[in-house]
Order: structure tokens, then C-alpha cells, then sequence
């Protein structure tokens, strides 16, 4: 779609409505894509605010080829939430919308946002549905319609069972974001937004767009999900510090959804031939189940030959 001539100028003023914050690490071969899906928003009143922490591939000279369409902050490698942060501080735009650097926004993404935050000021937060595709861009088989749970959750509905919606799908009110503290730091690769989310529905209600305006390709699993595995630990730490007994169904949700990847991961895994990989992410189900017999039968069949890892795991497929 072409962006007006009034967009384009709105472009230019000196006090964008929308921040759009883009923290990039070792980005090169996707930074470009996103971009690009920025530029081509038919809402043009905004501001792109790179932040490369501290990339060591061709990230920084690809984002000089853009010069002054965006602003860049280097700086050293301190994780996602530090890297989001930084670039909210150095911005200036009434609300914060969040990209990924391996993620892209259809062009109607602020468009549909930002009216709904300017007619609603109790409105904390809006974000969009998103449109998931596997590495070869082809849709997922079921893409996701919506997250977890009620489109406009309330606090007890979102401390009952996780509430999952990303980043790169809203658009957030910087006062809230600047009362919620921004993205808390000790979260460097996962779990920041599930953190954050929950401290801004403290500040108003959610809408949502009921609209696929993010498109979000699908990464391969391992080592990825064990390795956030301890911010998965602090995640409930401090939602049982903030919370209480109240986040009881929230911290049961969340450690069964775990569970569910890991031990899926440990499945697909042991099928690859790679039974030490297999071995860590079941040594984690069992973090999460000590008492499930299960969890420690799966974990023992790792060191068998490889036909019979083969067999258990078919035969446990076919008893679920």
C-alpha cells in the first residue's frame, strides 16, 4: 500500500507519536526485512530507534546504509530488555511499539493501534494477533488466532493461567511503560514480556486488533528453549515475590508449558540421534516433575541404543 504524501511528512516532525524501538544482536541477515516492514507502515508519524548491542557480524554496517532514516545506539552486549530499554530512553514518541529484528508488521500495524490508544485513555496497551510461518515462510498449519485467555484480560485472569502475546504485537503508553520500570534487566533472552505484561495490565486495560499484523517466522527449538531455562526460573521467582499464592495458577500454566516444549524437544531429539542433547532438556522435565515416574523413565531411556530409544518413544507416543 503507498504511503500518503502527508505521511511522509509527518515523517519528518519533531515529535513523533510512535517510537518504534528495534534491538538487534548479530542481526544482519534479518535486520534489513524489518526495516523495511517499518518504512512501509501507512501510519507515518514515527521515529525507528536501533539499538545494536553489541553485535560481532555485519549488523552495524547494514544499518549505516539506512542513515538517517533510523537512529542507531551501539552499545556492548547486555541482553534483550537492557537493549529494548535503551532505545525507549533515547526516544521521545508518545507510545513504544516493540519489532524484533527477525520479525516483520504488515502495514496496517500502527494505523490500527494508534486510534485505539488516542480514543482510549484507560487503555494501557494494544496489540495485534499475529501470523506465524515456518523458516520456508509458508503459514503454520494453525496460526495463531489469539493468545491464551480473554482478549481484554483482567488482573485474576491473567495471574490464573499465562497470557502470551510478544513484543513485537503491541503498542504500549510510554508513562506506563516508564511506571512499569521498562523491561526488567535480569531477563536477558526470555521471559521479559510475560514479566512485563503483567505489571502493565496494573496500569489499565488491554485491547486487541483482532487482526494478523505481524508476521513472525518460527525458529528451531534447540538449544534455544534450554537455555532460557533459567529465566524461566526467575520468571516465577518474581511473579511469587510480586504476587503471592494469588499467581498460583499462573506459575502452574506456565511450568506445564515448559514442560510440554521440553519434553517434546527431548522427543524430537532423540529421533535425531542426539541423545546427550535429549538428556538436558529431560534432566529439566524433571526439574519441573520430581515426583513423576514419567519424567524419569524418559530421561533413563537417553542411554539405550538407539533402536530401542526409538521403540520407547513410539511406544509412549501410542499409550498418550
Amino acid at each position: 500500500m503507498a504511503v500518503s504524501q502527508n505521511n511522509l511528512e509527518n515523517r519528518g516532525s519533531a515529535s513523533p507519536r510512535v517510537s518504534v524501538i528495534i534491538a538487534v544482536y548479530n542481526g544482519a541477515a534479518t535486520i534489513n526485512r524489518a526495516l523495511r516492514s517499518v518504512f512501509a507502515q501507512t501510519f507515518g508519524n514515527f521515529e525507528i530507534v536501533v539499538v545494536n548491542d553489541g553485535s560481532t557480524d555485519d549488523t552495524a554496517s547494514v544499518l549505516a546504509r539506512h542513515g538517517d532514516r533510523i537512529r542507531v545506539i551501539t552499545q556492548s552486549n547486555r541482553g534483550l530488555s537492557a537493549a529494548r530499554n535503551a532505545g525507549a530512553r533515547a526516544s521521545s514518541g508518545e507510545y513504544l511499539a516493540f519489532l524484533d529484528d527477525d520479525d516483520e508488521w504488515m502495514p496496517a500495524k500502527l494505523a490500527r493501534c494508534v486510534p485505539i490508544l488516542d480514543a482510549d485513555r484507560d487503555c494501557a496497551l494494544v496489540y495485534t494477533l499475529a501470523l506465524k510461518v515456518d523458516p520456508n515462510g509458508l503459514p503454520m498449519p494453525s496460526p495463531e488466532a489469539r493468545p491464551d485467555g480473554s482478549e481484554s484480560p483482567t488482573m485474576k485472569e491473567m495471574l490464573a493461567h499465562p497470557w502470551n502475546v510478544v513484543p513485537s504485537q503491541f503498542v504500549v503508553r510510554r508513562d506506563v511503560f516508564e511506571r512499569c520500570g521498562g523491561f526488567h534487566e535480569r531477563f536477558i533472552t526470555s521471559s521479559e514480556d510475560l514479566y512485563f505484561l503483567l505489571n502493565a495490565r496494573e496500569h489499565g486495560h488491554f485491547r486487541c486488533v483482532q487482526e494478523p499484523l505481524l508476521r513472525k517466522e518460527t525458529r528451531p527449538l534447540y538449544p534455544k528453549a534450554l537455555e532460557r531455562e533459567p529465566e524461566c526460573d526467575l520468571f516465577v521467582e518474581l511473579v511469587r515475590a510480586r504476587y503471592g499464592s494469588s499467581a498460583d495458577g499462573l506459575i502452574d500454566g506456565f511450568r506445564r508449558s515448559r514442560v510440554k516444549v521440553l519434553r517434546h524437544l527431548g522427543r524430537v531429539l532423540i529421533e535425531e540421534g542426539r541423545p546427550d542433547d535429549a538428556r538436558r532438556c529431560l534432566a529439566r522435565v524433571i526439574h519441573y516433575q520430581p515426583v513423576s515416574p514419567k519424567a524419569y523413565r524418559r530421561y533413563l531411556r537417553t542411554f539405550l541404543p538407539m533402536r530401542s530409544r526409538r521403540a520407547a518413544s513410539n511406544t509412549e507416543d501410542s499409550e498418550a
